[in-house]
């Protein structure tokens, strides 16, 4: 299967926007590049309305104009950014994950919606605040582990994903040793650099220092080589120890992450035999 035709399968709305700039470089429109299947839906248009056509022409309101800040935003840093924010055209509330790719291309995933008008008492009881604390680790702005129990049925629907596990190694000694401002630095160097390892995948913290990532859009050989790379520089790096698999079904979660944990383990084991910890 092609990697266009996975995602168009996927189940969580994605699209892929591509600017457009005036002669001052400032971006006053946008054509979406790509559009999967959920996302047209999402928005109650066909793929053939949106596919290759201007943002402003398919919705007609300079309220959205600010998501063209949002998108531009993203493109410039070429970085990674989640917000939440309330869409006035589709009255819902998303959760959107946006991230650079390459030709100023920036793709979006919506994790999460809630459809509420700004009237609606539940929208005003709830709060951007609450909602990135009930889905969001705050130091790394990685998924918790509530948003992976509400996800997983999710997950356990969709095919050919690999699955990693990764313990950072050390964490409380440094933690003890030299304090937790120390520990929070060792974490944020480690998240830096799993995330431009498996740019654009899923990234959850499950505790302290346990880490899992959801790969999709890979083949297993593919899959396994990233990750054999990855581990090769965690062994002499002796930041963390990693455990991973590619599975073509998941139909347990949670057996899944016990397996890949317990591969983490025995690589820990092969760091502290060889000396590294």
């Amino acid at each position: 299967m092609k990697f266009d035709e996975l995602l168009d399968n996927y189940p969580t709305p994605f699209f892929v926007i591509k600017p457009i700039y005036d002669e001052k470089g400032e971006m006053y429109n946008f054509r979406y590049f790509f559009i999967n299947e959920a996302f047209a839906r999402f928005l109650g248009k066909t793929k053939e309305e949106l596919l290759h056509n201007d943002f402003i022409s398919v919705f007609g309101d300079d309220y959205e104009k600010d998501w063209m800040e949002f998108f531009d935003r993203v493109i410039k840093m070429k970085g990674f950014v989640a917000e939440t924010r309330f869409t006035k055209k589709v009255s819902r509330t998303l959760v959107i994950e946006s991230f650079y790719i390459k030709n100023d291309l920036c793709a979006n995933f919506i994790r999460d919606y809630y459809s509420s008008s700004e009237e609606d008492a539940v929208y005003k009881k709830m709060s951007i605040d609450n909602l990135e604390k009930a889905y969001y680790d705050y130091m790394t702005n990685f998924y918790n582990s509530n948003y992976l129990k509400e996800h997983t049925q999710l997950i356990e629907k969709s095919n050919n994903l690999g699955l990693i596990y990764l313990d950072i190694i050390g964490l409380k000694n440094v933690n003890y040793d030299k304090g937790h401002s120390a520990g929070d630095q060792l974490i944020l160097q480690f998240t830096r650099f799993i995330r431009e390892k498996f740019v654009g995948n899923d990234f959850f913290r499950l505790g302290g220092d346990k880490f899992l990532i959801v790969v999709m859009g890979l083949n297993g050989i593919a899959f396994n080589k990233l990750c054999e790379s990855v581990k090769n520089e965690l062994s002499e790096s002796k930041i963390a120890a990693i455990g991973y698999k590619y599975y073509p079904i998941i139909n347990d979660l949670d057996g899944c992450i016990n397996e890949i944990d317990t591969l983490m383990k025995q690589h820990k084991k092969e760091i502290k035999r060889n000396g590294k910890k």
